[in-house]
């Protein structure tokens, strides 16, 4: 969503970005945040070669926020896959 989103390889495209970001607001869609680590897509074993960026991200609308208000979205580490799981916990536990 943002250019700060990612860190090496090719700058995401401007237009792409603010489109998504158009895209959730026209929904009434609301970044649920996360913790752990900033990204969750990797590629790259060396520092010149790394690509480290945030793809998948949680969204939901007010009402489901205000319904599940102790959620939490955790971005766990990543084994077997460029992805990294995420970890949607609506009980805020």
């Amino acid at each position: 969503m943002d250019s700060f989103e990612k860190k090496g390889g090719r700058l995401r495209p401007i237009g792409q970005m603010r489109d998504f970001r158009g895209v959730l607001e026209d929904c009434c869609l609301n970044d649920l945040g996360f913790v752990g680590r900033w990204f969750t897509w990797e590629r790259g074993r060396f520092a010149s070669t790394n690509i480290r960026e945030r793809l998948d991200r949680g969204v939901a609308s007010l009402s489901w926020m205000n319904t599940f208000p102790g959620y939490r979205l955790e971005h766990l580490t990543h084994s077997f896959s460029y992805h990294c799981p995420l970890l949607l916990d609506t009980l805020g536990g």
